[in-house]
């Protein structure tokens, strides 16, 4: 009898466990990365992939207007995101983070509190070009916890891309996500040189 109390508890626990996953967490791993392009500066116009995170955040919005458009990216202070952070915004903004040191969790929670539209996780500091460039599953902590915004992972080589501009000083504007089939034929629709895509490596 004390056997099946403690087989009850345990399913009791397990089942409002389960109840707190949202219900995205099953589109997470089978999910097609989105696009996003980059409007300003001219050298880093182009199309890129970005792996959007349901479970740590909001979907992008819906309809004709999904699109959030003319965004500036800024690097978060501190870097990792995993203090609260020392950004001041007052704009729609992006703001990228490096992977590690903290979960992802704690990265979406501080992004959204620092007042960031779309919080943008890369790992710039294990880039490797002209090979396959990883896409990660991010995942929350044990919390459950998730932002009120979209969070979006891209490509290390990427990362480095942007990173390497914002800190000399320059500015990154860029629209997403953006629609492959709807996107007019100008340079900034042009897959970025550097990116691998699903179609021509394998996404894991």
């Amino acid at each position: 009898m004390k056997h099946r109390g403690w087989i009850f508890c345990f399913l009791l626990i397990i089942g409002s466990v389960i109840a707190k996953i949202p219900r995205e967490y099953e589109e997470v791993v089978n999910q097609d990365n989105i696009l996003f392009t980059v409007t300003e500066p001219y050298m880093l116009a182009y199309t890129y992939q970005m792996k959007h995170a349901f479970m740590l955040g909001t979907h992008f919005p819906d309809g004709a207007n999904k699109t959030l458009k003319n965004l500036e990216m800024v690097l978060a202070d501190p870097i990792n995101g995993c203090d609260p952070l020392r950004n001041e915004i007052y704009a729609p903004t992006v703001i990228l983070m490096e992977r590690g040191d903290c979960s992802f969790t704690v990265k979406a929670i501080n992004g959204e509190k620092a007042g960031a539209s779309v919080v943008m996780v890369t790992d710039s500091q294990n880039y490797e070009f002209g090979f396959r460039q990883y896409y990660v599953n991010m995942i929350p902590d044990e919390s459950l916890d998730r932002a009120e915004i979209p969070c979006v992972y891209i490509a290390p080589v990427t990362g480095r891309y942007f990173r390497d501009h914002l800190e000399e000083g320059g500015t990154i504007k860029l629209n997403l996500p953006v629609e492959r089939n709807d996107a007019p034929m100008v340079h900034h629709q042009k897959k970025a040189p550097w990116e691998t895509w699903p179609e021509e490596e394998h996404l894991f």
